[in-house]
């Protein structure tokens, strides 16, 4: 429920008014008076954060920036404030953001992406990033993202306005040396490839590309900064370099490369930010990441231009020490990194709360404990964006509470701020999250080939029971999404609803498959039989939920590649169902696809 506010044009600071216009268009803020809270602001400059003070129904919102300002608005609709003591938040960073995938098949419209820049902007954060490797218009450049739901320029541009106006920076996120490979895999490219996902290093029309990227970003964005990404380039100088120049240590072409795409965003006049790993993994034998054996030799340190920002990426560690200590390793470079932590979407169907909280929790904690200036969270797409991103707004909430302040996340105001800004239920949203945080389930692999069910039966090592109670968890889940499945204000239920019975159908059928083709029980596999069409159906609601969850957000470009995943699926039920049948029949003396036995573990 949200609470009423009114607000005055002649007594609220001129950005904070158009920001309340806008908002007010979606959400219960008025311009004049009427019934609910008052609400006026204060700048402070002894404060981090807000400070709200309710008496006889005026809400006094002291705020050390705009976003602040923003958040304290959101806390004011969410119930949060009262009389009886002062509301107060503080934060140590400057810059709270997030990162959205555009480049695993889903672009998000220009509309949904207004959305969320008013929802981001009422739960405190200040930036986003749109990951978009090509799937922006490059003049002069058709390849860059044909048939992939490019952004044009007017696009952007209507992005980065309205963003500005709520107070939020739009930070180019793009790539400048390696993950190109949707754009090199074009004869028009073949001058400036080096492998098949990373560019020519010495090249010059590999530079001339990047000066136009970086130009085309400047034109449709107002911050001084842009993201160039070089992260993941791990067969740099091994390819058509190689041919042509023979062998150069990685550090050597990484540092030569960079310095010359840091002039080129000089020349117009950005600060470069690129994702740290490279560095750290040319520094060891191992070409990990996070190996603690890494040592960055002194002179290569000392190469690392100047103007360049480095982000700290980690989305896998639960230890607060294990960040403290990067976090070290990074300022030994000479940098004060950004941290990238992770609110994970990615080879999942829904928001995971488990990993996340597990994860980014200890992250925020180091960085606030570091005092780190700026961080933000990444929702990567990988293997298709088949999730629905919208659910990534609990994890969205949730880190923001953690961000500003130092108990842990109280489940009432996590509830509170999410339906007043989000709209619909955050326990719902962790409820849901159980299709990839339960103990006794995998995390669901629906691309898995329905006859071997290699991952499956991996995880389950071949035992049909295991595999049954895996099953039960989802039908389980399915029964209490039940209740939830025309919830679509934010995070489409339906979708998840029909997953999780899709698994537990699917997962299901597989279970009794095995145990009644290994006992060579002919009832048993008849019964098997009979579901086919039930579990197939099952599918085919998911992939009408998925249609329906897809296009309320995103471009149509993309959805192709899943729907060819769920047209697979149908055939090889079809195909169980055809060799089920010769079984039976006595035309065929096995089912040879049943027949392996998962190696150990």
């Amino acid at each position: 429920m949200r609470n009423h506010l009114n607000w005055n044009p002649e007594k609220t600071p001129k950005e904070l008014g158009a920001m309340l216009e806008e908002l007010g268009h979606y959400y219960p803020v008025r311009r004049g008076s009427g019934d609910g809270l008052s609400l006026v602001f204060e700048e402070a400059c002894d404060i981090d954060g807000c400070e709200i003070r309710v008496s006889s129904g005026i809400a006094t919102i002291r705020h050390a920036t705009m976003t602040d300002a923003a958040r304290g608005v959101g806390a004011c609709l969410s119930g949060l404030v009262s009389e009886r003591e002062p509301y107060v938040e503080t934060t140590s960073f400057k810059t709270m953001g997030i990162m959205l995938d555009c480049s695993r098949n889903a672009v998000m419209t220009v509309d949904h992406v207004q959305r969320w820049l008013r929802q981001l902007s009422l739960l405190g954060y200040n930036m986003v990033m749109l990951y978009t490797e090509d799937t922006y218009a490059l003049p002069g450049e058709p390849y860059f993202g044909y048939q992939r739901g490019a952004y044009s320029a007017a696009e952007l541009k209507a992005i980065d306005d309205y963003a500005a106006l709520l107070g939020i920076e739009i930070v180019p996120c793009i790539q400048t040396l390696g993950h190109l490979e949707k754009i090199l895999r074009y004869g028009a490219y073949n001058t400036i490839r080096d492998t098949g996902s990373v560019m020519l290093v010495g090249e010059s029309s590999t530079y001339e590309l990047i000066e136009k990227m970086v130009s085309h970003w400047k034109s449709v964005c107002r911050t001084d900064r842009i993201h160039l990404g070089m992260d993941e380039t791990h067969d740099l100088g091994r390819g058509r370099y190689l041919d042509k120049h023979g062998y150069r240590h990685g550090f050597d072409l990484f540092n030569e490369h960079l310095a010359r795409v840091v002039k080129i965003c000089e020349k117009h006049g950005l600060k470069p930010i690129i994702w740290s790993d490279m560095y750290f993994r040319l520094g060891c034998e191992s070409g990990l990441y996070y190996d603690k054996e890494t040592v960055i030799p002194d002179a290569v340190a000392e190469k690392v231009p100047r103007p360049v920002d480095l982000v700290y990426w980690d989305y896998y560690h639960g230890d607060k020490a294990f960040y403290l200590d990067w976090i070290a390793r990074h300022r030994q470079l000479g940098k004060e990194p950004l941290m990238g932590s992770g609110i994970w979407t990615w080879n999942r169907y829904w928001y995971d709360h488990t990993t996340t909280a597990r994860n980014a929790g200890p992250c925020i904690e180091a960085c606030k404990e570091s005092r780190l200036a700026e961080i933000f969270f990444t929702m990567w797409g990988d293997n298709g964006a088949y999730c629905d991103h919208d659910s990534a707004f609990a994890g969205m909430v949730f880190c923001a509470e953690k961000a500003y302040n130092d108990k842990e996340p109280d489940a009432d105001r996590l509830e509170k701020r999410f339906g007043a800004v989000c709209g619909g239920s955050y326990a719902a949203h962790l409820l849901a999250s159980g299709l990839h945080g339960a103990p006794d389930m995998p995390n669901p692999n629906m691309w898995d080939d329905p006859i071997f069910e290699t991952a499956f039966r991996t995880w389950a090592g071949d035992d049909p029971g295991r595999m049954a109670a895996a099953a039960a968890g989802y039908a389980d889940l399915a029964d209490r999404l039940k209740r939830y499945a025309d919830r679509r204000e934010t995070g489409d239920f339906r979708y998840a609803f029909a997953t999780a019975r899709a698994f537990a159908d699917r997962c299901g059928l597989a279970a009794d498959l095995l145990r009644a083709y290994r006992s060579k029980d002919r009832k048993g596999l008849q019964a098997v039989k009979r579901r086919i069409g039930g579990v197939a159906d099952s599918v085919l609601a998911m992939e009408q939920a998925f249609r329906d969850m897809w296009m309320s957000h995103n471009k149509p470009e993309g959805i192709e590649t899943i729907q060819g995943r769920f047209g697979m699926l149908r055939a090889r039920y079809r195909e169980l169902d055809r060799r089920l049948d010769e079984f039976l029949a006595g035309e065929v003396s096995c089912v040879a696809e049943l027949d392996y036995a998962c190696p150990p573990s």
